[in-house]
């Protein structure tokens, strides 16, 4: 896979870690101190860290960006939380990981989440950047006397007239990484 590709799927993984951490809470036995299905309980924190991790690594050894953009509007997405929140009602029915239909099902439809999340043209918002102090915007940006719409991510705070770099990760998603320095 290349490598914004993988961003992108560990972008993804890494938004249900907070889902996967409550199916583990949700299986561990407070009577007797046991995880009933310590396998996949393990394995789903397991992907959950290394998701995050692995995240945080691509995003610091993604190159800047190499299209110097101006803000021209901007729509703070990060509030959005409410589509977000939808699969974690899941999380409250009876999910049970020792039932294999269940697993399959949960499985199934992460994929279809997963595939039209680099398909189209919605993003999950994703709580662990939300606490690693990262945005999401719809921005539309001027490059070349051309102006685009797109979903940015950036730890700044985004205002028009702002002139940034930014790095696709695909034909909607970007990472800003650093803003242009005027004074160079």
């Amino acid at each position: 896979m290349r490598p914004r590709l993988i961003t992108l799927v560990l972008l993804f993984i890494s938004s249900y870690s907070p889902l996967f951490l409550i199916l583990a809470v949700k299986d561990f036995d407070f009577d007797n101190y046991h995880l009933k299905h310590s396998i996949a309980v393990w394995i789903m924190l397991g992907l959950s860290l290394l998701s995050i991790v692995l995240l945080f690594v691509s995003f610091h050894y993604l190159k800047n960006g190499n299209m110097p953009v101006k803000i021209v509007s901007v729509k703070n997405r990060s509030v959005d939380l409410i589509n977000y929140t939808i699969p974690y009602i899941l999380s409250f029915f009876s999910f049970d990981l020792s039932k294999w239909d269940d697993i399959i099902s949960l499985s199934i439809f992460l994929i279809i989440m997963l595939v039209l999340t680099i398909t189209s043209k919605s993003i999950f918002l994703n709580p662990i950047l939300a606490f690693a102090g990262y945005g999401m915007y719809d921005i539309e940006y001027e490059y070349n006397n051309t102006t685009s719409s797109v979903i940015a991510i950036s730890k700044y705070e985004l205002k028009v007239g702002d002139r940034f770099f930014i790095r696709n990760l695909n034909r909607f998603t970007y990472l800003i990484k650093e803003p242009i320095n005027i004074e160079e």
